[in-house]
């Protein structure tokens, strides 16, 4: 495909003739052409003999041809660079400007113009876009400078929470999709070999190796930070000594008990935002890290401000550095409102219900929850103790194993 889509731009940059060839030789003068290796594309036969595309610079070749066959030829169209160019020489203020416009497209192709981050629940969009572009890439780098590899290696690292991450340059635009949990949908990189190590501390009990090197069992009790899996693998003579070692990508799936304390609280005395005025939607224009702010007016007290951006860009994910931001205000009337005991209790007991309905759609199961609520000072929190079931690990780079795990794993658990 890749193939293709090249010799179409060198057949428009060099030029091609489009013919007809007539007569009642039409077989002969093919077969000449194919004898003599003069391509002939897109051949069709019409009603009176054939049509077809042929290189602007084997004109004279197939005249020659066309000639010793006793064939007519008929010029039936001019194609690419050359021809456009020919004919508008006299307009050479559009074809500056065209030239220009493609220069600068190209140029701007050479840059990172918007960064997205998908998958996250626990870290928000805008934590992971503040960490990228606080800590290594911003609007307006080069691409050749950003190392996806690097990137995702950080992201974990940095992270307790993120198991998974992956990287991409998507014309100018860096994509980050990250996952809390590692499940069988989890896309890993094959080319890429790894360890996968918990993230949680908990007692493991399931787990189903796919490939590597199990350093756990069920009912061991782990820490965060253990190797379950090593992407190590050893090879094994007769007499147990080890004759070779490779290096793979560790995958399976390791369920793990854990146990979770969960603290929230909420103020007895609050103020409830009433809506009272019409949204006002603001726009400004952006360039590059550059915004350039309409006047406005003074912002009154107790508004709701969104801001939404929107990137001009040419196809899927050819962004360019230009765009718009659009402020939405709301007005609103603030009224002050005192919790009883009893709905403080509730409102935190929601709460707590939407958190745990929030770790099932994660895939976790819920064993148990008690949650102890009290008053203190203004306020009603709740701290509740949580057991639950789920899916744990994370990729790490290999490392080496230590002479305990190394004796622990001959010679019964090695890939013979």
């Amino acid at each position: 495909m890749i193939f293709f889509e090249r010799l179409k731009i060198l057949h428009f940059i060099f030029g091609r003739l489009y013919f007809q060839v007539k007569g009642y030789q039409t077989e002969r003068f093919l077969n000449l052409c194919a004898k003599n290796h003069l391509v002939l594309w897109e051949l069709k036969p019409v009603s009176d003999g054939y049509v077809f595309f042929i290189r602007r610079s084997s004109y004279q070749m197939l005249e020659a041809l066309a000639e010793k066959a006793n064939v007519d030829l008929a010029l039936q169209g001019q194609k690419g660079l050359p021809y456009f160019l020919k004919e508008h020489k006299k307009r050479k203020i559009l074809f500056f400007s065209m030239c220009l416009c493609g220069l600068m497209i190209l140029s701007l192709s050479q840059f990172l113009w918007e960064i997205t981050v998908s998958g996250g629940e626990v870290y928000s969009e805008s934590d992971i876009l503040k960490y990228v572009t606080d800590n290594y890439y911003h609007i307006g780098t080069l691409k050749y400078q950003i190392d996806c590899d690097a990137l995702e290696d950080h992201l974990r690292e940095d992270y307790a929470e993120i198991a998974w991450a992956s990287c991409s340059i998507q014309g100018t635009r860096l994509h980050i999709e990250i996952k809390e949990t590692l499940d069988r949908k989890t896309k890993q990189n094959p080319k890429k070999p790894c360890d996968i190590v918990a993230n949680k501390s908990g007692i493991i009990t399931k787990m189903a190796v796919k490939s590597g090197t199990p350093l756990v069992s069920v009912g061991d009790s782990v820490k965060s930070g253990t190797t379950l899996i090593s992407g190590l693998i050893y090879y094994y003579s007769d007499d147990f000594t080890v004759t070779q070692t490779d290096k793979i990508k560790a995958d399976g799936e390791i369920v793990m008990r854990t146990k979770e304390v969960y603290n929230n609280s909420i103020p007895m005395e609050y103020y409830e935002k009433l809506i009272t005025g019409k949204k006002k939607s603001i726009k400004n224009l952006y360039f590059g890290q550059y915004q350039f702010d309409f006047p406005e007016k003074k912002r009154q007290d107790h508004t709701n401000v969104m801001t939404k951006r929107r990137s001009l860009k040419i196809g899927k994910s050819f962004y360019l550095p230009i765009g718009i931001t659009m402020q939405i205000t709301e007005r609103y009337r603030p009224k002050k409102k005192i919790l009883t005991k009893k709905e403080a209790q509730l409102k935190l007991k929601k709460q707590l219900e939407r958190y745990l309905m929030k770790k099932a759609k994660a895939g976790a199961k819920i064993v148990h929850c008690e949650g102890n609520y009290k008053k203190k000072n203004n306020r009603y929190e709740v701290k509740a103790s949580i057991i639950k079931e789920e899916s744990v690990g994370k990729i790490r780079n290999i490392k080496k194993l230590t002479k305990k795990q190394e004796k622990m794993i001959t010679p019964t658990t090695a890939q013979q």
